[in-house]
């Protein structure tokens, strides 16, 4: 799910509540906004998706993209100075066109490729982890 642009991204930020509460119904409880609550999302995700290639079809990138509002969001309650941000300049980035978290240090984190890595390496704890990392 690639932006074209600031309005487009201004949109996508709109409809955050919206599809995180359809994410809600889905795993059919209440995440939260605590670091635990990615333990949650990421054993629903495991549990539903047997590898990284199999949230990105049709169909599934609608829980992509909510999984990664989710994460995003515990970023921005868990990380001082976090908010979304996305590159639409420099096409050698490699978030280029993505929605991400840019930290108070400049670092970035994309949350739509977390998601893709946590369903690769399969811990369980991938998601909760990298968030701790920056904290």
């Amino acid at each position: 799910m690639r932006l074209h642009s600031k309005q487009d991204f201004q949109l996508w930020l709109a409809r955050d509540v919206e599809v995180r509460d359809e994410l809600r119904e889905l795993i059919g409880t209440d995440l939260g906004v605590d670091l635990e609550s990615l333990d949650v999302l990421e054993a629903f995700l495991l549990k539903r998706y047997r590898n990284p290639s199999a949230i990105q079809k049709l169909g599934a990138r609608e829980v992509l993209d909510a999984a990664a509002r989710h994460i995003g969001l515990v970023m921005l309650l868990a990380l001082d100075g976090a908010a979304w941000a996305i590159e639409l300049k420099d096409a050698d980035n490699v978030y280029y066109r993505l929605p991400i978290i840019r930290l108070a240090d400049d670092a970035e984190e994309c949350p739509l490729t977390m998601v893709t890595a946590a369903l690769d390496r399969r811990t369980g704890n991938y998601l909760r982890g990298v968030v701790e990392s920056y904290a």
